[in-house]
């Protein structure tokens, strides 16, 4: 259980009973739907672990096939291991709680993606309406794709096509920007921005806070929760929140915490170094004709942008949702240095020979 599990099984339980409605949950209803039929049943809520595992196994399985295809079959190999062996992932297969579903639900998409076939298309759709129902933040990966079709269509001059995609746009700008509207007032996002750095931590006094937990006074001016909103308050207090976006983002892909053991982050810091390193010199080697590519490199880059722009992250789970695509670039790094380092081994024992 995590703090948020009592609520997802309470209030699936409400549906069920009549209650409220699924609809009330804008940001959160595609993990109840997920929930329904398990206490629908009353089946134990083991069950659920089960499932997110086989969900699990099957993501697996894609981003091994997602890399191979990127790179080669062993850094599909050393994909799929970094990917299971990772302790701060897949021990969110034991949790009552959004995380794992959501991460499997992204790549299994992307495979639909890295795969085309016009026949994968109502699976695409149904998968990205989900992983938005699942978390709101799912809605990066429809930009991710549109950003790049937009370039896609300039780059090879489709201008016909350039003229139904703007018109599209329009067409889907209105309930987007009402979806984000309806979001941000549900979390009170502007109001919550306090939180800290770290939500929940204040960095000045070393310690748990419950409010104010930042070092500088944010200049509110009661504006709306809402993207308007958002940007006023962010123009009003441009250089306390350049600031904070850019820690936001430093603490959320560092990973480490204050308050964990250092035991714990040194772990995490070990880890980040592998991946890290190794992902850099995956990324300037990576494909660069394939769309589904920059799709990946878009959904990573707006992921880590919304984080330094909206909320703190307490347990480095916002990093989570981007490091099995990162993965797949490290693999690359990670299989080119053992490589070398096999061939220096090599090479000396030749010498000595």
């Amino acid at each position: 259980m995590g703090n948020d599990s009592e609520f997802y099984l309470r209030e699936t339980r409400n549906i069920l009973n009549g209650d409220t409605s699924i609809l009330q949950y804008k940001s959160k209803f595609g993990y109840l739907l997920f929930l329904i039929p398990f206490l629908y049943l009353e089946l134990p809520l083991y069950n659920v672990v089960l499932l997110q595992i086989l969900i699990t196994s099957i993501a697996a399985f894609c981003l091994y096939k997602i890399t191979e295809k990127y790179f080669c079959k062993s850094t599909g190999i050393i994909c799929f291991a970094l990917f299971l062996l990772y302790f701060p992932l897949q021990i969110r297969n034991f949790y009552i709680l959004t995380e794992i579903l959501f991460i499997n639900i992204s790549i299994i998409l992307t495979f639909f993606i890295v795969f085309f076939k016009r026949y994968y298309l109502p699976f695409i759709i149904i998968l990205l309406l989900f992983l938005i129902s699942i978390r709101p933040n799912g809605i990066l990966f429809l930009f991710s794709v549109l950003t790049c079709l937009f370039f896609f269509l300039i780059n090879y001059k489709k201008y016909l096509y350039l003229g139904i995609y703007l018109i599209f746009i329009f067409i889907i700008l209105f309930p987007v920007i009402h979806f984000l509207n309806a979001y941000i007032q549900d979390l009170n996002l502007i109001r919550s921005l306090d939180k800290g750095i770290i939500w929940g931590y204040s960095f000045e006094t070393g310690k748990i806070c419950r409010s104010s937990c930042l070092s500088v006074d944010l200049i509110n001016n009661n504006n709306a929760n809402t993207l308007l909103g958002l940007f006023k308050f962010i123009i009003v207090n441009i250089n306390e929140y350049s600031k904070i976006f850019f820690y936001k983002i430093f603490w959320m892909l560092l990973r480490a915490r204050p308050y964990y053991s250092d035991l714990h982050n040194l772990y995490i810091l070990v880890f980040n170094l592998i991946f890290y390193l190794s992902f850099f010199y995956g990324f300037i080697k990576k494909p660069k004709t394939l769309f589904s590519v920059n799709i990946i490199n878009f959904y990573i880059l707006f992921s880590i942008i919304l984080v330094g722009l909206t909320f703190a992250d307490w347990s480095g789970r916002f990093s989570l949702y981007i490091l099995p695509f990162i993965m797949i670039y490290s693999s690359y790094g990670i299989l080119v240095f053992v490589k070398k380092v096999f061939n220096m081994v090599n090479q000396k024992r030749n010498n000595t020979t």
